[in-house]
């Protein structure tokens, strides 16, 4: 890691200065494509232990020009607000001129661009305190992962020295309950040689950031008869060192925490090996929290559990009141758009009969969630099932407040900000060839053009605009589509379609100052062109 550290006196020149405003428009890659261009490490400041912070890291965004070097710099607060300075601050500030970028690339030229960078700021620990030096088999690791307000996995695991491991489930994990397994011992002395190399016995016993509904995780260290707890609930917000985070994953690893949090083949075989009866009550419940994670991706464990002879009516959550609606481990596994071998297992075992006969509003129901999963093979292999009707309804009761009525089921689509495999164009396409209304309204007033601008898909917007869909059309709360979208390229085709955002601001302001809140260069000066004054 990059690290500065405080030091007093008076800031010398900068070699970067701040940017202006025009200069902080241009094209502004993604964390992702960040990461990779960046040719130095994450960027950290420490400050001397006991050091007092209003808030710890900040927002620094970075003008890159085409040959990758820092050319200006913006800086901001973890709320938005302007970011108070120190020497620390100033310090490293003064030091962005020695950053380098690999050139970002568009249209086969390197560009300027836009990069934000999250800089973290950690207290140093007040003293060294060296790791105990104990036998291996007098050493114990645990960590203990809480909940949230929300549907954070809840979960302890104890390492032993000697390799003997305990995992214990409590919610929102697939595998609940207690389960005791083995790992080499080795494994758990690479972990206490990353604790000694981590310092993380010199640290705080406690780093609580002051906001709320948030996981709280608990790392408990006994090295013989000496024990050093610390409780981490978003630690590095208050001063943590990213390594604790760092070495809390590390504890995971060793444990293998990850077949238990979420389904995999090893679980499988660690419950034969235990006994577990596949075909009982436990065995739909681990079948239905498996199939409604939507963060565990291991279909063929599903598919094994299911010709194991776990039960289809399982209850996925202990608090179902987080879940999006209720429904059937086939609705969960279309939602999340599992492989079509395991959809095709769960259908031949009945999930869309009742007393062994089809049952059409299953079928309606599994059509519509195969249609908000997203992928356009399990849509038309729901529409391939046939009830009392030849395939699955194309309309859906949409309500409202006390507005209710039917819909075309394209108006379901809705793209997971995550889901970079959405196939919301081919299967509004599809359904259309099937009758559905493409120009049609929700009960909100949202059109399948909000939808596609909402799912940032340029190729999308165009198809709707070919449609006839009006860009000044009004949708929810009377908003054009343009008001859906993250996406420079979907705003401008938008823009120079036509739409009217008088609704969004009459004066302009406000759009404009959220084109330039992205960095959106090419909108800014469109909007300058077309409407300034």
């Amino acid at each position: 890691m990059l690290v500065l550290a405080l030091f007093f006196g008076s800031a010398h020149a900068a070699g970067v200065t701040p940017c202006s405003q025009q200069q902080l428009l241009a094209y502004a890659p993604d964390a992702s494509e960040v990461k990779m261009h960046r040719s130095f490490a994450a960027p950290v400041i420490s400050y001397p232990y006991g050091t007092k912070m209003a808030g710890w890291g900040w927002r620094l965004a970075v003008r890159v020009d085409e040959a990758g070097r820092v050319a200006c710099y913006a800086t901001k607060d973890q709320f938005g607000d302007d970011l108070p300075m120190n020497a620390a601050r100033q310090a490293f500030l003064d030091g962005l001129a020695g950053w380098r970028y690999a050139p970002f690339v568009r249209d086969g030229s390197a560009t300027a661009a836009i990069v934000v960078e999250q800089v973290s700021e950690q207290e140093s620990p007040g003293r060294h305190l060296p790791l105990p030096g104990v036998p291996l088999v007098e050493v114990h690791v645990a960590l203990g992962r809480s909940g949230c307000y929300g549907s954070c996995p809840r979960y302890q695991v104890d390492i032993r020295g000697d390799g003997r491991v305990a995992y214990q489930g409590d919610a929102y994990v697939d595998v609940i309950g207690r389960h005791e397994y083995n790992v080499p011992a080795a494994d758990v002395a690479k972990l206490v040689d990353s604790l000694r190399a981590k310092d993380i016995w010199s640290l705080r016993s406690s780093y609580r950031a002051r906001i709320t509904d948030n996981p709280d995780y608990e790392l408990i260290l006994t090295m013989g008869g000496q024990v050093h707890r610390l409780d981490d609930y978003v630690g590095q917000s208050a001063g943590m060192p990213a390594a604790v985070s760092e070495f809390e994953d590390e504890v995971d690893a060793v444990a293998h925490s990850a077949m238990w949090t979420h389904l995999s083949r090893e679980s499988l075989e660690r419950l034969k090996a235990e006994g577990f009866r596949f075909d009982s009550r436990d065995g739909a419940d681990l079948l239905a929290r498996a199939m409604a994670n939507r963060d565990s991706r291991d279909d063929g464990a599903m598919l094994e559990l299911v010709k194991l002879g776990a039960p289809l009516d399982g209850s996925a959550f202990d608090a179902p009141w987080l879940r999006q609606r209720g429904g059937t481990v086939l609705d969960d596994a279309l939602r999340n758009h599992r492989s079509q071998a395991l959809v095709d297992a769960l259908v031949a075992e009945g999930a869309l009969t009742t007393d062994g006969r089809p049952d059409q509003n299953k079928i309606d129901a599994a059509f519509r969630e195969a249609i908000e999963g997203g992928r356009l093979a399990l849509v038309q292999r729901i529409w391939a099932v046939a009830g009392t009707q030849a395939h699955p309804s194309l309309s859906f009761k949409d309500v409202e407040g006390k507005i209710s009525r039917q819909s075309p089921v394209t108006l379901l689509l809705s793209r997971p900000y995550d889901d970079d495999s959405w196939e919301g164009l081919a299967i509004a396409q599809w359904l259309a060839a099937q009758g559905c209304d493409l120009k049609a309204k929700a009960t909100n007033g949202r059109t399948l053009l909000h939808i596609a601008a909402s799912a940032n898909d340029a190729g999308f917007v165009r198809y709707m605009l070919d449609a006839g869909v009006g860009a000044s059309t009004p949708g929810e709360y009377g908003l054009p589509a343009l008001g859906s979208t993250q996406n420079e390229d979907v705003a401008m085709i938008l823009l120079q379609a036509g739409t009217d955002f008088s609704r969004m601001d009459d004066t302009n302001h406000q759009f404009l100052r959220y084109a330039r809140s992205n960095h959106w260069a090419r909108v800014v000066a469109w909007l300058k062109a077309h409407h300034e004054g």
